[in-house]
């Protein structure tokens, strides 16, 4: 993506040997069928059918601190005809770049934190699981730092899982 939000350029994404995708701080990356560099449609979007399937992937939240928010989150992309005002199809619940689809927050996380979340196309706050946010966020919490956070007994986010 060239862009992260309207007006503010995407971070730097790397793609080490094929089998990785490293964005960093704003980066975005996108999963297409095909490319044609600088002209983006939504046809070349991947759109993917997971039903009775399973996604497997693995994150390092190593280096994702508090504040940071590693996400990955599934969008129709591909089912968006409409240029969003990030200069491609990006759409999710939130109107981040001016087009609003269904979104499922797989993981938006850090190092002691974690959600995944479920929206319609015009429900922002969704409905959530997780663990963390913040004081300020009173969003459920339905784990704690023993299971979740570095050197916890079930997920110890200073490794991959």
């Amino acid at each position: 993506a060239r862009v992260n939000v309207p007006g503010q350029p995407a971070g730097r994404v790397q793609v080490m040997d094929k089998t990785a995708i490293v964005p960093h701080m704003k980066g975005r990356a996108y999963f297409g069928q095909s490319c044609k560099p600088g002209s983006y449609s939504n046809d070349q979007y991947i759109g993917l059918n997971l039903l009775g399937k399973t996604l497997r992937y693995t994150t390092d939240m190593s280096g994702a601190g508090c504040g940071c928010n590693a996400a990955l989150y599934l969008v129709s992309m591909r089912q968006n005809e409409r240029p969003s005002q990030c200069g491609d199809h990006y759409c999710d619940a939130n109107n981040v770049c001016g087009e609003s689809c269904a979104e499922i927050d797989i993981q938006e996380a850090n190092q002691r934190a974690w959600h995944s979340t479920l929206h319609s196309a015009h429900d922002h706050g969704g409905l959530g699981a997780g663990y963390g946010g913040g004081s300020s966020w009173d969003g459920p919490r339905d784990f704690g730092a023993r299971q979740y956070g570095p050197g916890a007994e079930c997920i110890d986010t200073t490794k991959p899982f």
